[in-house]
């Protein structure tokens, strides 16, 4: 999901930093309100081609510098319609899923209580997609379009984060990150967290230094603002979103901004570059950068079929995982933030696997916690979600664990150890042999 809509933030944060330039960085940001971001302004004239590919050409010089990149190749640029712009987006925005994941997609939402069954999510992304479109670097083209009805000097930070991507491209090869396998969902989240990050923490870097100050140097209170900032956009369709799409949009410009600035501060430019060697591994590397640093890898979960406890008729049609990050966005929906990211915060692996037939879907999620007490504090969270979400549950107590019948069908949190299962939506009778099957699941690396 992140990745299909990716193109879009980038109006957001290059409002932000051009907002962030004509203001003094405060030492106590936390103080201060954040400021909302500055529009898009329009121009008169129309932005002509040579204009984009001249101005692209001195800010690639100029941030090639910064980064330590150097162009490898010339970098094909211009201007585009808003009609020609909205028409590429929603052709690579088909390209990326086809109707049947996308309808997947929606149903692992719905399951999870994190949208209304009725949401109209394709043509609510479709509407987001094509909001405030500025511009957008193309990896598969190789070159970058940029809106020709905006002010050319307000698409200096955006073409300073496009053509980051560019370099990127050259020197680390983007295309590798298009199609990557599917169930690796929080990998794949970590990964353009970086991609996002860098080019996010190099436009930032590129707006700042005309005031004489390098990122390495910019106070972390300021980077805390720019990230409350990024999250008071002023955009209609973004913050009309559900929190699970807004907040999945912007993960990888905000917490990849924090990530990037953790690598400059701790290793230069030159981290980030070997950080596309060592990838983060996990949206947890990603928040936490000591994780990252120490090389924590995620513990591998390949959760058990159900398909055989299952009758006829039943099929999978979702499996991936949730990481660390999609557990605070799944608890917050119903408990408060400090909770929610405490309670995910001994995150160590996990998968979850969505079946249905005729309608009717079985939600079945096995995580595994750095400690027991982790374990515990999980399952305690997600029973309070669950008496949350379902405000009339029927609360019975089971060995290891505890059950709620709810009107969208029986729960059960069961906790082993450091391991997690919670099965969503299934019959009372078929609740049990799935419990007992979905314990045979394999734990570790070398499952």
């Amino acid at each position: 999901m992140s990745k299909i809509i990716s193109i879009i933030i980038i109006v957001l944060c290059a409002s932000i930093v051009f907002a962030q330039k004509s203001r003094p960085v405060k030492k106590k940001a936390a103080q201060t309100a954040p400021a909302r971001n500055t529009p898009v302004v329009k121009s008169d004239a129309v932005i002509t081609s040579a204009q984009a590919a001249a101005m692209a050409d001195q800010i690639i010089a100029e941030i090639g510098k910064l980064r330590g990149l150097k162009p490898l190749q010339p970098i094909k640029s211009g201007a585009k319609s808003r009609k020609e712009i909205e028409a590429m987006v929603i052709q690579n925005f088909n390209e990326e899923m086809t109707p049947e994941e996308f309808d997947a997609d929606k149903k692992m939402l719905v399951a999870f209580g994190l949208i209304p069954k009725d949401f109209q999510y394709r043509e609510f992304m479709v509407k987001l997609l094509t909001e405030q479109i500025a511009g957008f670097y193309d990896p598969k083209k190789k070159e970058l379009n940029l809106a020709d009805w905006n002010n050319l000097e307000l698409q200096k930070p955006i073409m300073a984060h496009e053509l980051t991507h560019a370099l990127q491209d050259q020197h680390f090869d983007l295309h590798r990150f298009e199609k990557m396998p599917k169930g690796q969902g929080d990998y794949e989240m970590a990964i353009h967290a970086l991609i996002e990050g860098d080019a996010t923490a190099l436009m930032l870097e590129y707006m700042i230094k005309p005031m004489g100050i390098t990122l390495s140097k910019l106070p972390p209170e300021a980077v805390t603002q720019v990230n409350q900032q990024m999250n008071s956009s002023g955009m209609e369709q973004l913050e009309k979103a559900p929190k699970v799409i807004r907040e999945s949009l912007l993960f990888p410009y905000g917490q990849g901004l924090n990530f990037a600035y953790e690598l400059v501060k701790a290793r230069g430019w030159e981290g980030v570059s070997k950080a596309f060697k060592e990838l983060p591994q996990s949206t947890e590397q990603v928040l936490h950068f000591e994780k990252y640093e120490k090389q924590e890898a995620p513990v591998k979960v390949q959760l058990a079929d159900a398909l055989p406890t299952l009758r006829a008729g039943w099929k999978r049609i979702s499996l991936d995982v949730n990481g660390e990050y999609g557990y605070r966005v799944i608890l917050s929906e119903y408990l408060p933030r400090g909770e929610s990211d405490q309670a995910a915060a001994g995150w160590g692996g996990d998968q979850y696997a969505l079946y249905e037939n005729n309608g009717a879907v079985i939600l079945a999620h096995l995580s595994v916690w750095d400690t027991a007490k982790d374990a515990e504090e999980f399952f305690k969270s997600y029973a309070a979600r669950t008496a949350t979400r379902y405000k009339n549950a029927k609360e019975a107590k089971v060995e290891n664990g505890v059950q709620y019948t709810t009107t969208g069908g029986e729960t059960l949190i069961e906790k082993n150890d450091q391991a997690v299962l919670i099965i969503e939506g299934a019959s009372t009778g078929n609740l049990r042999p799935l419990a007992t099957k979905l314990w045979t699941s394999k734990i570790g690396e070398n499952n």
